[in-house]
């Protein structure tokens, strides 16, 4: 039976992105260090959230840098789809932690 607190843990992890700034890697992060050895359920979610926050982040960092030679424009909205993508995947994910099930984001698997 998974507590109240492990759930608001892996919660936060998901949600991360609503502390703006660098919030939405540092939550995670910061969850998964600390309980990566103590509770298995609350580090996998915080796994999977540090991963695909992270690879949207460099996404982001790398189209915001080609947009500076004018071919960045072109990939805005693949880059809004990949964020509404990514946005559904972690309310999605946040329903999964209160049914107290594993959850893992789209093309990165078990990982």
């Amino acid at each position: 039976m998974i507590e109240g607190k492990q759930k608001a843990l892996a919660l936060a992890a998901h949600i991360g992105y609503l502390f703006f700034g660098v919030g939405y890697v540092l939550v995670p992060l910061a969850i998964y260090l600390i309980y990566d050895k103590k509770d298995k359920f609350v580090a996998q979610h915080a796994k999977q959230a540090l991963m695909a926050q992270a690879i949207f982040g460099v996404v982001c960092a790398i189209v915001t840098g080609l947009t500076a030679l004018l071919v960045g424009v072109l990939l805005w909205p693949i880059v809004f789809l990949l964020g509404a993508l990514w946005f559904c995947c972690s309310i999605y994910a946040c329903f999964k932690v209160i049914n107290e099930q594993e959850y893992h984001y789209p093309l990165l698997g078990s990982f």
